[in-house]
């Protein structure tokens, strides 16, 4: 995908939007452009802060590591989105770390001048603000995720939303593409890539899902809800 032009990059932002079109040029004056290549690092966890990042082109994924090893996802931002808000204004350090999925442009605004933005103009501060209690409600809802809920009924929650966000309703059923591993799927989930193999496979068993490689054919869309919620009948059909 081609990168956006960079005042059509910060207009996607929610809280650029509200700036008119002088004020995104000014602002896009005092962007420096960021290259990266696929899987290349961003910033690691802990590292300081020195200003926002816009994501012009391409794919960048948030992640914790364990000392262990395993990796958490904790979101994948695409073009018009910011990278990691949250220091620029408390003055830590970075609480994650970043990595290019794909070969990416980022846009990068020194702290001075989006804090700056951020004193003078009520309008793009409260917008600040909505955005960072959006990510929190997000934050939340992953935690009870992980900690609350079982692998299946996570699986299933990924399958489903895959589904319904890039799913083509055919003969057979909804179809879509499953371009991750399973290890990434795991990542992403907050398991590892043996459990999501397993309960892969219980799906497939079960008559829920049919798979032909890396591609999902949902054949039974009320059951995997069913999953998703852990409602009776999921639990129902673990027995």
């Amino acid at each position: 995908m081609a990168a956006l032009d960079p005042v059509e990059a910060l207009r996607r932002v929610p809280f650029f939007a509200v700036l008119p079109v002088e004020d995104l040029r000014t602002l896009a004056r005092h962007c420096v452009v960021r290259q990266l290549d696929r899987d290349e690092m961003l910033f690691a966890e802990g590292e300081a802060c020195d200003g926002l990042f816009i994501v012009q082109s391409g794919a960048v994924k948030l992640f914790k590591m364990a000392d262990s090893g395993r990796e958490q996802i904790l979101a994948v931002e695409h073009a018009g989105s910011t990278v990691a808000e949250l220091p620029l204004f408390d003055g830590g350090a970075f609480p994650t770390s970043a990595v290019a999925l794909e070969d990416s442009t980022l846009l990068f605004l020194p702290k001075r001048e989006f804090l700056d933005l951020c004193r003078s103009n009520s309008g793009v501060a409260f917008a600040v603000i909505k955005t960072l209690a959006s990510r929190f409600r997000y934050l939340t809802s992953l935690v009870e995720e992980l900690s609350l809920k079982e692998v299946s009924h996570r699986l299933a929650r990924f399958l489903r939303d895959r589904a319904l966000a890039s799913g083509a309703r055919t003969r057979r059923g909804v179809e879509f593409p499953l371009d991750e591993s399973n290890q990434e799927i795991g990542a992403e989930i907050g398991t590892v890539r043996d459990l999501v193999s397993r309960n892969l496979r219980r799906f497939v068993d079960r008559g829920i899902i049919k798979m032909e490689r890396r591609r999902v054919i949902v054949l039974d869309m009320d059951e995997l809800e069913a999953q998703v919620s852990g409602s009776k009948r999921a639990v129902a059909s673990e027995r």
